[in-house]
Formats: structure tokens, C-alpha cells, sequence
């Protein structure tokens, strides 16, 4: 059988691979680690990112040994390993489809314990545009490959529901993700309102970063900051979309610490009476 490996570096690095190579891993790894990506059938083409170098070096790499172990030519083998910063192209000879190209990859992961991210390989719009609304009123920042968004017990139920769809807008997705970050805690056993009331209590003291309603001092300082930093004054020369999402979190800032000082002054009541 012969077997087809082909490199050419010019502006780009070319290279053409058999599919019966067994090249599923291979695949998968581009799929889930090169945000800025383009796929056209059997073609990937991968831009460099300088904050994704590691993962360029080691597809290099990966490339220059697998062009070594099938070729004798050490000319270009040197030159894969000395040109990781070019956009690379791979083309996929195929004879059996061992994986699935039309399948859009999406990872999610946590960052923090006050934030999680959201990579998309390949992003299809209408599949961005229904996740960005979904996180909306959560979102810290975005490009077009890339959303940054709070992590609270909202945006924790948000994400258990998504990823358990296969797919979105009528288009297959593959998420990548450790389910175990988003798993959600055991909720309050009181029903109804009150039920409620408390859920929106918790979620109030972790936007400030309380975990008592008696460090009313902290909230209150938080509160100043975070209204600050999202009043909408601020922010009416940025893009509508941007200013939307800024007064919908000056909002909720507004809305929940309204929440807790009226909370915070029932307790203390109480405590005295």
C-alpha cells in the first residue's frame, strides 16, 4: 500500500497525510487545542497564535517526527522543527473518515473559582451567538473564538444543561469539558419562595465575595468597586452590544446589593431584638 506524507514550507508549512495513517488522535488534538482554525472538507488550516505557542510546538514537532519516521529527507524535517510559527496547513488524503469534520469542537473550562472559559475550534455564528446569549448577562469578555464568563451557581446550571446537547442550531457539537467542575451543589430543602429567596441571597454574597451576610463591610466596598468599574456613564463611547452587557451587570450589581443590605438589616433586627 503506499503510503502518503508530503511537507512544503513556503509561507505556510503544507502537509499532506494519508488518512490511513490513523490519524483520529491526531485530529482530535487539532480540533481541541487551535481555537484559530479553518476547516474546509479535508483541509485544516491552523494560524500561529502567539498565546497558543506551546501547542504550535508541539504540533510541529509532532509533525517533523512523523515526517522523519515515514521519509528519509532531513532537509525538511529540519526546517518543520526550525518553522513553528508559520500557519500550517494539513491536508487529509483519505480513504476510510476516521473522524468527524463536520462536528463543532467546543471546550469549556474553569479558569478560577470566579470564572470559566468557553474555546470554540472553528466557530460557526449562529452556534457562537446562541452560547454568547445563553452567558449574556455573565459575561466578563469575548473575542471571536473565545468567551470569558462567571462562574456562579446560574452560569453552573447553564453550562450542566449544555453540555449534555448534542447538538445546537441543527449543527453537531463535541464539547470538551470536566463535568465535574460543573456539577451542581446541593440546593436549600426549604421549598417554594423562601426556596428562592435564599438562592438569590447566595448568589448575591458570591458576586461580592461573602460568605456571611455579616461581612456586610466587605460587601459593601465590593459593591462600590463593581459599580464603578460597570456604571454605564463609563462605557457609552464602546459598541451597543458591549454597553447592553455593562448595564445589565451595573444592574444586577445595583439589584443584588439591595438584596443583601435589606436582608443584612432584618437579621441584625432580629439578633437585638
Amino acid at each position: 500500500m503506499e503510503r502518503i506524507l508530503e511537507a512544503k514550507i513556503g509561507e505556510n508549512i503544507e502537509v499532506v497525510i494519508d488518512s490511513r495513517f490513523k490519524i483520529k488522535g491526531f485530529i482530535q488534538f487539532i480540533r481541541l487545542s487551535f481555537n484559530r482554525l479553518e476547516i474546509n472538507d479535508n483541509e485544516y488550516k491552523i494560524f500561529f497564535d502567539k498565546e497558543n505557542v506551546k501547542n504550535h510546538k508541539l504540533l510541529i514537532n509532532t509533525l517533523a517526527n512523523f515526517f522523519r519516521k515515514h521519509q528519509k529527507d532531513d532537509t525538511v524535517y529540519k526546517k518543520l522543527l526550525l518553522n513553528y510559527k508559520k500557519d500550517v496547513v494539513i491536508k487529509i488524503k483519505k480513504h476510510q473518515v476516521t473522524f468527524d469534520e463536520k462536528a463543532i469542537y467546543i471546550t469549556i473550562r474553569k479558569t478560577s473559582s470566579k470564572e470559566f472559559e468557553i474555546d470554540f475550534a472553528n466557530p460557526n455564528p449562529k452556534v457562537y451567538n446562541y452560547v454568547k446569549g445563553l452567558f449574556l448577562f455573565d459575561l466578563l469578555d469575548m473575542d471571536e473564538y473565545k468567551m470569558i464568563i462567571s462562574f456562579n451557581n446560574e452560569t453552573q446550571r447553564i453550562v450542566s444543561a449544555l453540555i449534555s446537547k448534542t447538538s445546537i442550531m441543527g449543527y453537531k457539537v463535541i464539547f470538551n469539558v470536566n463535568e465535574a467542575d460543573f456539577e451542581k451543589k446541593a440546593s436549600f430543602s426549604v421549598e417554594g419562595s423562601l426556596k428562592e429567596y435564599l438562592n438569590k441571597i447566595r448568589n448575591a454574597l458570591e458576586l461580592f465575595g461573602a460568605s456571611t451576610i455579616y461581612e456586610f463591610d466587605k460587601i459593601k466596598k465590593e459593591y462600590r468597586r463593581l459599580a464603578k468599574k460597570y456604571h454605564p456613564d463609563l462605557h457609552r463611547n464602546k459598541p451597543e452590544l458591549i454597553q447592553k452587557i455593562y448595564d445589565k451587570k451595573f444592574r444586577r450589581v445595583k439589584e443584588s446589593y439591595e438584596l443583601l443590605e435589606e436582608y443584612y438589616h432584618q437579621k441584625t433586627a432580629t439578633s437585638t431584638q
